[in-house]
């Protein structure tokens, strides 16, 4: 039997993940089709750190005034940014904007820290990143997925799940927040992505070139090897007195959202 305020509770919450993503309230993990092009994840695992995608939170929300993405712990090894769509988009283009939100803010971590659905990559690329509709228990474990306020994902990076069924109640809340972006915030975002990776790409070359004895081109700033994120090569990029101005001032801009830890060098 399932009492009247239960069944308001369940479909408060299967409502709200109907809204944002297209998808239906469950407690076992269930596989997100491919088909359900109304919603993107971009995952970091092993371990879930929640600071490098917190720079792409802040940037997203903040920077650019985009729909704050849902932030949820998968319950086994990684913490998901939920990208929500007003309107179905193509598997190509929600892929795209995924990788270009990679190639900004996770361009410096290894490849097998970082998946994404949809994806054209078999999930076996992906290692155990097996993308299942959220709150629900990992099969043989306590754990479950869940989302998550923006003030608690940092404590989720050791251990990536809560050990009770989260309140269903509470996550319906956490989802009732959000709004879905449109198809033109999803364009903006692509236009901006697009220019500053661009702008990286474009001048790495001069930065990159190796000189005979192995240094590179950063005014004598040491190995190539030292460079271990793209905010260092940005805040390079900002202080070479041998670009045009206005590909400096671009970089600055770039260089924003970063936390000072991420260029800063020791």
């Amino acid at each position: 039997m399932i009492y009247p305020a239960l069944q308001v509770v369940q479909e408060r919450l299967s409502g709200e993940l109907e809204r944002l993503y297209g998808l239906q309230a469950c407690s076992e993990p269930k596989e997100v089709s491919q088909d359900d092009s109304r919603v993107l994840i971009l995952q970091l695992s092993k371990p879930s750190e929640w600071s490098s995608l917190a720079v792409l939170w802040h940037a997203f929300v903040s920077e650019w005034g985009m729909p704050a993405p849902a932030i949820a712990v998968n319950g086994r090894d990684g913490i998901q940014l939920w990208f929500s769509l007003s309107q179905p988009s193509s598997r190509s283009m929600c892929e795209r904007f995924l990788m270009a939100l990679r190639e900004r803010f996770l361009d410096g971590l290894p490849q097998d820290r970082v998946s994404w659905y949809p994806s054209s990559e078999p999930l076996s690329e992906h290692g155990n990143s097996l993308f299942t509709a959220v709150p629900a228990c990992m099969s043989g474990t306590d754990h479950w997925s869940a989302f998550v306020t923006r003030d608690l994902a940092a404590v989720f990076g050791d251990e990536p799940w809560v050990d009770v069924p989260p309140v269903r109640d509470q996550q319906a809340e956490i989802l009732s927040r959000l709004s879905p972006m449109t198809r033109a915030q999803m364009d903006f975002v692509l236009e901006q992505l697009d220019v500053t990776n661009s702008l990286s790409r474009k001048d790495a070359a001069p930065y990159m070139a190796e000189r005979s004895d192995g240094s590179d081109r950063r005014n004598g700033v040491g190995p190539i090897s030292e460079w271990r994120r793209p905010a260092e090569f940005l805040w390079a990029a900002m202080n070479n007195t041998s670009l045009p101005m206005s590909e400096r001032i671009e970089a600055a801009k770039a260089l924003l959202p970063y936390p000072e830890s991420h260029w800063k060098r020791s």
